[in-house]
């Protein structure tokens, strides 16, 4: 077993779009936002890939949130 590191791991941010916010219920959307970007701006300082990936953003789900400042 090996220790997890920024060279063999990576942060996935699977479909965070402004479409799909209205299907969460748990926590308010400002919390989710606040969240996500912490998580992308502390893996981005520990030098950690990032990969976002969105689905139909031209036909049904819009952009990522907030605009630009994932990563």
């Amino acid at each position: 077993m090996e220790r997890i590191t920024r060279d063999n791991s990576a942060v996935c941010l699977i479909d965070h779009q402004v479409g799909l916010l209205s299907g969460v219920r748990d926590i308010s959307i400002d919390e989710l936002k606040h969240n996500v970007v912490g998580l992308a701006k502390a893996a981005r300082v520990l030098g950690m890939p990032i990969i976002a990936s969105t689905t139909a953003k031209d036909v049904l789900w819009a952009r990522r949130f907030p605009n630009s400042s994932l990563c």
